[in-house]
């Protein structure tokens, strides 16, 4: 399993390590929870957070040896960010004849145009059309390669 788990790609091997560092969390919570209050009512949501956060990163890393996704590599044509604080909201990536507008879900370190970006999509995404773009709004993991050296992101 560990030979598995190496062979996949580092962002995935990130994302899945951060969602079972969570689930981990809120566990070690839940029994510190439990031996100072011992409420139900305050474990419940600790063990929910818990269960969905290791269950997260078992589907995440049995689709990562699987194969169970796509990597799309392109060229970052701009970068869409928000109206107040400027933070990137949206990346729109050539990608060989297609054109990809994919919505951001976490905040990236600053990057611009012409840099290159790996996006690891699983196979079953959805991808809309809107003008000749095609949009994705979903995505597992993404690696945003600055200058010679790869910066990880989710």
């Amino acid at each position: 399993m560990k030979a598995a788990f190496e062979n996949t790609p580092a962002p995935l091997q990130k994302q899945t390590l951060i969602r079972l560092s969570f689930g981990v969390l809120f566990l070690l919570l839940l029994f510190v929870l439990l031996f100072v209050t011992r409420d139900i009512y305050i474990l419940l949501p600790c063990a929910g957070a818990s269960i969905f956060f290791t269950v997260s990163a078992l589907m995440l890393f049995r689709r990562a040896i699987l194969g169970e996704y796509i990597t799309v590599s392109g060229i970052c044509k701009s970068v869409g960010v928000t109206p107040v604080k400027r933070r990137a909201k949206y990346l729109i990536l050539q990608t060989g004849e297609h054109t990809i507008q994919v919505s951001l879900r976490s905040r990236l370190k600053t990057f611009s145009a012409g840099t290159a970006v790996d996006l690891y999509v699983a196979q079953d995404t959805p991808i809309y059309e809107k003008d000749g773009i095609q949009i994705l709004y979903s995505y597992l993991a993404i690696n945003i390669k600055h200058t010679g050296r790869p910066v990880n992101g989710a």
